[in-house]
């Protein structure tokens, strides 16, 4: 019985470290998405000015390298000792950036006056992708609560049209894509089961 506790114990250890290397490797997928992402928002109509837009764009840059050097630093030391859970921490630490970088376009990138669903749009749709690339809860809140939360502070402060219904909506749609990911994660058969 000990023996088999202990492979239980060793295959939820590697099914938890095959995890965070996928997730770690996903680094440049979300790297292209971001850019794929600014680039449309600002052929789309952009900020105020060009100087707002320049500045957004210099932000979502910096993400998007700190992304790709992750990437590269982690594809480097995969015979390394360092610990995998180590680099996630770091990955999401990157995430809590390009999250307030993203939000950041609520100010810089996003036009003077901007009705409820576009307002809606752009907070959300990065974290749905992020959602659905990554399935990781820590990135996932990283990511959304200063996105959400610089959007909705922007419709505020730049009296958007409907920035009373953002303030609604915005956190509970988020709430839900944290939901279903962590739903999911708990869903997954137990390491017993998963040996067959």
């Amino acid at each position: 019985m000990a023996a088999l506790e202990q492979l239980a114990r060793l295959h939820t250890e590697t099914s938890e470290a095959s995890r965070l290397t996928l997730f770690l490797r996903s680094s440049v997928h979300v790297a292209s998405v971001f850019m794929l992402m600014g680039t449309c928002l600002l052929l789309m109509g952009g900020g105020l000015s060009f100087a707002h837009n320049f500045s957004w764009a210099v932000l979502i840059l910096l993400g998007v390298a700190a992304l790709l050097y992750s990437y590269i630093r982690n594809t480097a030391a995969v015979f390394d000792r360092a610990p995998v859970s180590e680099a996630a921490r770091n990955l999401r630490r990157i995430h809590f950036y390009i999250g307030l970088a993203w939000g950041a376009g609520a100010f810089l990138a996003v036009p003077a006056q901007v009705p409820a669903y576009q307002a809606i749009l752009f907070a959300l749709i990065p974290t749905l992708l992020i959602a659905l690339m990554l399935k990781d809860m820590g990135s996932l809140l990283a990511f959304s609560a200063p996105a959400g939360a610089w959007t909705i502070y922007a419709a505020f402060a730049r009296s958007w049209p409907d920035a009373s219904l953002d303030a609604i909506l915005i956190p509970p749609l988020q709430a839900s894509l944290f939901l279903a990911v962590f739903l999911r994660r708990r869903t997954q058969l137990p390491a017993g089961l998963a040996l067959r």
